[in-house]
């Protein structure tokens, strides 16, 4: 894996959870690794294909207001970080 979706990998592992219970636009991404928002957005999109990430569109908040479209970390994805690391 290359550097960058690595870095977005592990940025989604600390900023979601799977399965869409939370996802996040790109901006928290952006912020988390440093690179721009094209950049985000190729690589999280080839995470994606890859299976490790997810979207996600029509998310709502705790309260129940709509709240956009975003991505997450999948259950795959976090046992490519585990498997790439030796986390149990």
């Amino acid at each position: 894996m290359i550097e960058g979706h690595q870095k977005c990998l592990e940025a989604l592992e600390g900023l979601t959870r799977s399965d869409g219970e939370m996802c996040v636009p790109f901006a928290p991404i952006e912020r988390e690794t440093g690179y721009d928002r094209r950049t985000v957005r190729r690589y999280v999109r080839a995470l994606a294909r890859k299976g490790l990430t997810e979207y996600f569109r029509g998310l709502c908040t705790e309260d129940g207001h709509f709240a956009g479209a975003g991505y997450c970390i999948t259950r795959v994805g976090y046992s490519k970080l585990e498997a790439q690391e030796g986390r149990s």
